[in-house]
Order: C-alpha cells, then structure tokens, then sequence
C-alpha cells in the first residue's frame, strides 16, 4: 500500500472561481505531477472529507458509494507507472498492476492521444450492488449521478490546482475493464478523466 501524503500546503480557487475558469484540457505539458497534487485530487473528488462520520466529497444516494476510483498513473513523482486502486477509507492507494498501460489506455479510448500525455487517468467503476440491494431498478439512475458528482468535483479541484482536465465517455469497456481487471459481473467501468499540467 502506499499512503497518500496529507494536505497540501496549498489555497486554491474560490469554487466560484474555479467554475468560471474550467474547461475541458487535452494538451498537456509533460512535467511531472507530485504525488501531493495526485493526493489533493482524490481527496477532494471522492475522498472522505469528514472523518468523524465517514461523509465523502460526493453526494451518494443512500450512501451507498457504489463508485470505486483507479488511477493510471503515467507521470507522478516518486510512483511507478501502473494502475492503482484509491483505497477511500484510509487514503492510501493500492498498485493493480506496474507498468506503461498509456498505449493500451489510449487504444481502449478509441485512440485519444490526452489519456497517453496525461499525468494520470482517474477510472470510475460501478459496484452495482452496492446500491441495487437498496433502490432496485432505480439504482442504475443514482450511479451515474454519483459519477458524474466525482468527475465534476475532479474538474474543479484540477482548475483549482492548475491542472487541466478532460473527462472521457468513449471506450471499449471490455478493454478498460480488462485492464482494471475487474469481474464485470460485479464491477465495470463508467468513466474515464485525464488530468495533467498544462
């Protein structure tokens, strides 16, 4: 496991701020991103924010958290490239599986090339359960709310920090789920957000 360092000593923007200034990002510089910004990122779109009752960055119905968050991390200071699994409850992440996955990422995402330059790539997974058990067939509705929560809050914490970011929709989820490895009986993945400095 690798903990995640603590806050940033870090103000950013104002959200209103950060609204006003968002736009989608697919160029990116190639500088290395630190492992506190990557830290900061996670926390702040799907990270537990209030420790004493466990309440997390986004909304979710019934608090459920039927969303698990990956990285792919192609450029990130003092982390090897891989995918790893964002363990929420102690903020620590957990490596999947080492190696270059930016090629393969990017051919899954029907080639784009930002998800190749990006610093990291967030992946959003659905646990289906996790949610069906309470809201049946109203459950399918409640995640896709919750992730598109994550990927916004992940828009405007990047704005915040002077990232760019650019979410992704377009995929072959059978390759992107491969490379997660998930069981997609249980689990599959939803959306895809680069981010990285610009």
């Amino acid at each position: 496991m690798i903990q995640l360092p603590t806050e940033l000593a870090y103000k950013g923007l104002a959200v209103e701020q950060a609204i006003v200034n968002r736009r989608s990002h697919r160029d990116f510089s190639g500088q290395a991103m630190p492992l506190a910004e990557l830290s900061h990122l996670l926390l702040y779109s799907s990270g537990i924010t209030d420790k004493r009752h466990g309440f997390r960055a986004a909304p979710s119905a019934g608090a459920t958290y039927p969303i698990e968050v990956y990285a792919f991390a192609n450029n990130v200071e003092a982390l090897p490239k891989g995918v790893y699994h964002y363990l929420i409850p102690s903020h620590e992440l957990e490596l999947m599986h080492e190696g270059d996955l930016s090629h393969d990422l990017s051919n899954a995402a029907l080639g784009e090339k930002m998800v190749r330059h990006a610093n990291v790539v967030l992946a959003l997974s659905a646990v289906l359960q996790r949610t069906q058990r309470r809201y049946k067939e109203r459950a399918q509705r409640y995640i896709f709310f919750e992730a598109g929560h994550i990927a916004q809050n992940a828009y405007l914490v990047a704005t915040s920090m002077g990232l760019g970011a650019c979410a992704i929709g377009a995929f072959f989820d059978d390759e992107v789920n491969r490379l997660l490895g998930l069981n997609i009986r249980d689990e599959s993945a939803l959306y895809l957000i680069a981010v990285g400095k610009i």
